[in-house]
């Protein structure tokens, strides 16, 4: 019964958001930056947000801090959308908010580890925080993602309520149902973004708790490894090449085949969530964890290093 109404509540409270943000003019206008070129309501990745209430209401507020943690984003993240606010205050938020999504997950770490990993999941949370801009590709990859978590949970190792998991791919999909066309008819905005890449890494924390290594393996940043490498290596990329790492740009690999060598942007998504899918599978299947994720890091290094050399070197693409 539980999995019927949460279906029945998230789809109604996409509905009325889209009612709310068509009636406020809450859309994402097209820029010099965009991917997309037509008009679509912003912001409704706060389904994400929702279903986070939603599975934390009916089962005795579980998870309280990691949905303390959702919410501070999901508001400045929102506030942001609409009028923007100062990168400090943002990055207050999602060091906060990263915290507080420790405390939900692991308590086992010195302070040292903690730090550190603070200052890598705020990076994760950033970069996770680029994919919108491409119709499908929030919806898509991160479906892999938490479906991989909830595989996992289900058949190897139980680290999390089996209803969370299910809530928060309930929503992914009434999201992609919108988002993973043609023609987007609407985009999450980084209140969805943010919001899910907070989802995936306390899925990783916990999952990462629920094994033996006692937190100290980050092998399983595997599971996100194919847009993480996308982003890392676009820094360094810029970074070589005397740019502004701050500064907003569309540089990414997927964001260079959608605007520069007009791949579908559906192909495109697709093809980012199935590599990741077959990354996943080999992870379960690999003995070595730390053997397979450095092999890995190697292949994707080596492939966006050859891509970007055949776009400037031999197709003189610039971007």
């Amino acid at each position: 019964m539980y999995y019927v109404v949460t279906l029945l509540a998230i789809i109604a409270a996409e509905l009325l958001y889209f009612y709310i943000a068509k009636k406020l003019h809450i859309v994402d206008r097209p820029n010099e930056r965009s991917s997309h070129r037509k008009v679509a309501l912003l912001g409704a990745g706060v389904i994400f947000w929702f279903s986070i209430i939603f599975f934390s209401a009916t089962h005795r507020w579980a998870f309280l801090p990691f949905t303390i943690g959702a919410t501070l984003l999901a508001v400045v993240s929102y506030v942001d959308d609409m009028k923007g606010l100062p990168s400090w205050l943002r990055m207050f938020v999602q060091i906060a908010a990263v915290v507080l999504g420790f405390y939900s997950a692991i308590n086992t770490l010195e302070v040292w580890q903690m730090l550190l990993l603070v200052v890598l999941f705020v990076g994760v949370l950033n970069v996770y925080n680029f994919m919108d801009g491409i119709n499908g590709m929030l919806a898509a990859y991160s479906f892999v993602v938490v479906g991989t978590f909830g595989y996992l949970n289900l058949f190897q190792t139980h680290f999390v309520n089996t209803e969370f998991v299910f809530t928060i791919l309930a929503a992914i999909l009434v999201f992609g149902f919108f988002n993973f066309r043609k023609n987007a008819r609407c985009f999450s905005g980084d209140v969805g973004s943010i919001v899910m890449g907070f989802i995936v890494l306390f899925l990783l924390l916990r999952y990462d708790v629920a094994i033996p290594d006692n937190g100290e393996n980050v092998s399983y940043l595997c599971f996100i490894i194919v847009f993480l490498a996308d982003g890392l290596l676009t820094i360094f990329k810029r970074f070589l090449t005397g740019r502004n790492i701050f500064e907003a740009h569309r540089e990414h690999l997927y964001e260079t085949l959608v605007n520069n060598l007009h791949v579908p942007h559906l192909r495109v998504s697709a093809g980012y969530a199935l590599l990741q899918l077959v990354i996943n599978v080999g992870y379960m299947l690999f003995s070595d964890k730390n053997l397979y994720t450095l092999i890995v890091a190697f292949m994707l290094v080596m492939m966006y290093g050859l891509f970007f050399y055949y776009c400037n070197v031999k197709k003189d693409i610039r971007f």
